[in-house]
């Protein structure tokens, strides 16, 4: 009998519930703002985009997003009238996405997002000129780079212990990523961590491959023993490409 009162109960819980959004819904919906609304969804609702997978490498997708119509509602009711400003958006994660596809390689950033990722080797002379021209970049460091300045960095040692007492100090400075780069950290480790795997697109090692095949999505590695011109020379052909220079973790992010 016991069991019988609490399915009811639980039953009209559940129904008043359901009944209690109706009507919200429904008096929602009677607002001119509502209205306006759901007539500019279609123009602001944004599609998820999937990761695209080929053998062992991945490109990330990008989110989708949604107007929370109710969430927007509220906010220019206290605006008074509607205003794209104030529309709230839920975001949809693509159905195919790296989260869920770690063991995969991902070998450059979605085109559509009009960026790059510069990751360099350590050089004194190229770190303090992107230092001094404000440009993002990423560091592939060791136990002995310099922590203190502002970057992103990639844990490169490629000894398992080595990578595990640097990735100590770089989580202990909020510096770690979960980002691991192939030939340089320890791919045991990143593994077995569901760190994610990153290889680059173009190296400076072949210059004319830089500079020609520059696109947008582009994981551009700087090797030590780039010139500062032949650098100069790829930031230009980014520049001339009207591509944003961002870390990789923005790069690759969905």
């Amino acid at each position: 009998m016991n069991k019988i009162k609490y399915c009811l109960f639980a039953f009209f819980l559940v129904f008043s519930f359901y009944f209690t959004d109706q009507i919200l819904l429904y008096i929602d919906n009677q607002s001119p703002l509502m209205q306006t609304i759901n007539n500019v969804e279609d123009y602001y609702n944004v599609k998820a985009v999937d990761a695209i997978i080929k053998d062992n490498t991945i490109i990330p997708g990008i989110k989708g997003k949604s107007i929370n119509k109710h969430k927007s509602l509220l906010k220019m009711e206290e605006f008074g009238s509607f205003n794209e400003l104030y529309l709230v958006y839920d975001y949809i994660a693509p159905d195919i996405s790296i989260i869920n596809n770690k063991d995969k390689i991902i070998i450059k950033g979605n085109d559509r997002k009009r960026e790059v990722a510069l990751i360099l080797e350590e050089n004194k002379e190229l770190e303090n000129y992107l230092k001094n021209t404000n440009i993002n970049y990423n560091i592939l460091c060791n136990i002995n780079t310099n922590l203190k300045e502002e970057r992103e960095y990639i844990n490169a040692e490629n000894n398992y212990q080595e990578f595990s007492d640097l990735n100590t100090i770089l989580n202990k400075k909020s510096l770690n990523k979960n980002l691991c780069f192939l030939n340089y950290s320890n791919l045991a480790y990143c593994q077995n961590h569901s760190y994610y795997l990153v290889s680059h697109t173009l190296s400076t090692n072949n210059k004319t491959e830089a500079l020609h095949k520059l696109n947008s999505g582009d994981i551009i590695l700087i090797n030590k023993n780039t010139s500062l011109e032949t650098l100069k020379l790829v930031l230009n052909e980014i520049q001339k490409l009207d591509l944003k220079i961002v870390y990789l973790s923005k790069l690759i992010s969905e």
